[in-house]
């Protein structure tokens, strides 16, 4: 099983800077990304320490060549602690897929619109450090904040509802294996 989920991050971390590239390059809409969802994926079906090693590598590893805002820190947190909202609540995301998964990609716009522009205030120095300020910057990011729900509510429900069926068939194909081995040496 741990061969399986080294396999399953080294190819979600390759989809993830694949798909990055894409976005980023081709479609060119600032914040319409799929990395959410891939860190949610990681959390629900990888768990452990994957939740969090993923999405942190495919930022790394394409910010190298696309670059990133001096609120980096931000941006990667935020991509962790979504990570690790998929591990919290992957029982609950595992029923009900469709709704919990579009509540879940909701969820996690809202957060990293709150999160990461709360760095940028901070950070930036282009709003006045007062909450008519926090306001501002968080108005002035509307459009940053819809593009980033609108790609949730696509990449959220596909991905988490396609890695359910190929994890689903993974380890049933692991199971059957293992099973036949054990028969073939009695």
């Amino acid at each position: 099983m741990n061969k399986l989920k080294f396999i399953s991050a080294i190819i979600l971390i390759l989809i993830g800077i694949a798909g990055r590239f894409f976005l980023v390059s081709y479609a060119g809409i600032p914040n319409f990304e799929i990395i959410t969802a891939i860190a949610l994926i990681s959390g629900i079906y990888l768990g452990g320490v994957y939740a969090i090693v993923i999405p942190l590598s495919i930022i790394f590893l394409s910010d190298l060549v696309i670059g990133n805002t001096y609120i980096f820190i931000f941006t990667w947190t935020a991509f962790a602690l979504i990570g690790l909202f998929g591990f919290l609540f992957k029982n609950k995301l595992k029923k009900k897929l469709l709704f919990n998964s579009i509540l879940i990609g909701i969820t996690s716009s809202v957060f990293f619109y709150l999160y990461t522009n709360f760095g940028w205030w901070l950070m930036s120095g282009m709003y006045e450090y007062s909450l008519s300020g926090l306001i501002r910057c968080y108005w002035m990011a509307i459009l940053f904040f819809r593009n980033n729900l609108v790609g949730n509510l696509i990449f959220v429900p596909l991905g988490i509802y396609t890695a359910s069926k190929v994890f689903n068939y993974s380890q049933k194909r692991c199971y059957y294996f293992s099973a036949n081995k054990n028969e073939r040496t009695l």
